[in-house]
């Protein structure tokens, strides 16, 4: 299956992009996705130990399961004033 991966802010210049697609097994997880992200690109993995995941614009917990299609957005934490 494949899944159309966002990533927003500090996340968009350390992996190269804000849009990607990242082909997993079937039966994948967001911890499954997170995973494979760390092991691409491990300048992001601080980011990505605190980052929240929405699948098609709903906030999931990390072992929801992916499906073919799936558009999950990797939300860093923010700051602001």
């Amino acid at each position: 299956m494949t899944v159309k991966v966002l990533c927003l802010a500090q996340l968009r210049g350390r992996i190269g992009g804000s849009e990607t697609a990242v082909p997993l097994p079937n039966g994948a997880t967001g911890r499954d996705l997170l995973r494979l992200l760390k092991n691409r690109h491990p300048q992001v993995e601080p980011l990505l130990e605190v980052s929240r995941l929405a699948v098609n614009c709903e906030y999931v917990p990390a072992d929801a399961e992916l499906h073919d299609g799936d558009e999950v957005v990797i939300i860093p934490p923010v700051s602001g004033g």
